[in-house]
C-alpha cells in the first residue's frame, strides 16, 4: 500500500495543477479566430482567445461546460472532458436589413453625452472575460443621422495600449443583446491614464435600427492587458499580489439598471447596484459612452 503512496500524491498534484487549454479555428477556413469569449457555464470562470486563437483555462476543470462566444460566429457548447485542442466555430449567417443610402449632408448628431464630473466611478473586470452593454433606445430625431460614426468611452488604463473589443447587437425578443449589427471584431485601444477613449465607425456603416441597439464593451483577457500589482491590507499590514486586465471603464449613476446588461457565466443579465458610498450608493453604473450618429 505504501508504495502506491507517491504515485497517488503525483496524479493529485496533477490534477491541481492542470489546465485547460486549446486553440479555436474557424471550421471553413481553419484560420485562427481571436478574442473568442470563453466562459465556464454558471460559474465566473473565464479567459480569452489570443490573436493567434490560442487560449488558457488555469482552474482544473471536471466535467463542465465551456461556451465559446465570437463576433461573427456561432456560440459554441463544449464539455471540458472532450478533446479540446481545437475547437470548431461555425460562421455565423446574419441577414442585416437593406438601407437605402442616400447623399451625405454632413449632419450630426451626439447621444449619451456626458461630463467628467458625472464619472466618479470606473468598472474593472479583474481576471474575468466580461462583456458589459449599454442599451440606447431609437428616437424621431435620429431620422437624419441613422448611422454609427463613433463612440466614445471615458477609458483608465495601468499599462500602455490596452486593448478591449466593441460588440454592437440588435436588442432582441427578451430585451437582451441578440444579433450583431456588425461581424467582425472592431478593437479599441485605451492609452494609459485617464482618458476620452474614441472609436471611428463611419466606414461601416453600421445602421441604428427602429429597436434601439445595445453597444457592449468586451475586456480581453490576453497577455498584452495584464497589469501585476500589490496591494497592502489595513489590517495584517501584509502586501499581496493582485492581477487585473485593463482597462477600466467609466460609468455613471443611473436610478435604473434596464438600459445595462452584463455577460457573465456565459449569459446575459441585468447590471447590479453599486455598493459605492456618495452618488452611487443603491444606483446602477451606467457606461459612460457617447455616440456621434451621422447621414
Amino acid at each position: 500500500m505504501k508504495k502506491n503512496l507517491p504515485i497517488t500524491i503525483i496524479l493529485f498534484v496533477n490534477l491541481i495543477y492542470s489546465q485547460t487549454k486549446g486553440t479555436v479555428l474557424d471550421s471553413i477556413t481553419q484560420e485562427p479566430i481571436p478574442y473568442v469569449n470563453i466562459w465556464v457555464e454558471n460559474e465566473n470562470i473565464g479567459t480569452t482567445s489570443n490573436e493567434a486563437g490560442e487560449f488558457v483555462i488555469k482552474e482544473s476543470l471536471t466535467d463542465k461546460t465551456l461556451i465559446f462566444s465570437a463576433i461573427g460566429f456561432k456560440t459554441k457548447k463544449v464539455n471540458s472532458m472532450a478533446n479540446i485542442d481545437k475547437v470548431h466555430l461555425s460562421p455565423e449567417i446574419t441577414e442585416l436589413e437593406e438601407v437605402l443610402i442616400s447623399n451625405k449632408l454632413g449632419k450630426e448628431l451626439i447621444v449619451g453625452q456626458f461630463k467628467e464630473s458625472d464619472i466618479d466611478l470606473n468598472m474593472a473586470c479583474w481576471t474575468k472575460p466580461w462583456i458589459l452593454a449599454r442599451y440606447f433606445p431609437y428616437e424621431e430625431k435620429f431620422n437624419e443621422t441613422q448611422f454609427l460614426k463613433s463612440i466614445k468611452i471615458r477609458t483608465t488604463s495601468d499599462i500602455k495600449d490596452a486593448k478591449f473589443n466593441i460588440r454592437i447587437y440588435e436588442k432582441n425578443e427578451n430585451g437582451e443583446p441578440g444579433a450583431f449589427l456588425y461581424d467582425k471584431n472592431i478593437i479599441g485601444i485605451a492609452k494609459k491614464g485617464k482618458k476620452l477613449t474614441e472609436i471611428d465607425l463611419s466606414e461601416y456603416d453600421i445602421y441604428f435600427p427602429k429597436d434601439g441597439l445595445f453597444i457592449a464593451i468586451e475586456w480581453l483577457i490576453i497577455e498584452e492587458n495584464k497589469y501585476e500589482f500589490k496591494v497592502k491590507w489595513v489590517e495584517t499590514k501584509k502586501k499581496e499580489k493582485k492581477t487585473s486586465y485593463e482597462p477600466a471603464f467609466g460609468v455613471i449613476p443611473s436610478e435604473t439598471g434596464e438600459n445595462s446588461m452584463i455577460y457573465i457565466s456565459g449569459k446575459w443579465q441585468k447590471i447590479w447596484k453599486s455598493r459605492s458610498p456618495k452618488k452611487y450608493k443603491d444606483k446602477y453604473g451606467l457606461l459612460a459612452m457617447e455616440l456621434t450618429l451621422t447621414d
